[in-house]
C-alpha cells in the first residue's frame, strides 16, 4: 500500500493505516430524516460513544439508551435508568446536528 500523506485532512485515518499511534475514543453520529421507500422506519437519529449508544425519535423526541457493551441487541432501553447519561448524550447529538446543519423532516402534511 502507498504511504499516507502527512498533510491528510484525516490524521486519525493516517495513524491507523500506518499502524502508528493510537486513536482517540470519539463520537460517531447518524442522521436519518428520511423515510425508506417502504415507509416503516421511524426518523431519528443516533449517537455512539464508548459503549453507549443513544437513539432520538424526531418524531416525538423520546429517546432510547443502551450499553453495547453489554447489550448488543438493543434489547434493555436504559434511559430512565441513566438519565444523566442520556441527557448528555442527547445535547452531543443536537450540538452536532446544529454544527453540521443537518436538515430535520418536515411534518408530513395531513
Amino acid at each position: 500500500m502507498p504511504p499516507c500523506s502527512s498533510s491528510s485532512r484525516h490524521p486519525g485515518f493516517r495513524l491507523a493505516y500506518t499502524g502508528r499511534g493510537v486513536l482517540e475514543p470519539r463520537a460517531l453520529f447518524f442522521h436519518y430524516p428520511n423515510y425508506a421507500w417502504h415507509k416503516a422506519n421511524r426518523l431519528g437519529g443516533a449517537v455512539r460513544q464508548g459503549d453507549y449508544k443513544l437513539i432520538e425519535n424526531y418524531d416525538d423526541g423520546s429517546v432510547e439508551l443502551y450499553n453495547l457493551k453489554n447489550d448488543i441487541g438493543e434489547t434493555q432501553d436504559l434511559s430512565k435508568k441513566l438519565p444523566k447519561k442520556a441527557a448528555e448524550l442527547k445535547a452531543r447529538l443536537f450540538v452536532w446536528r446544529t454544527l453540521t446543519k443537518a436538515k430535520m423532516p418536515k411534518p408530513a402534511p395531513k
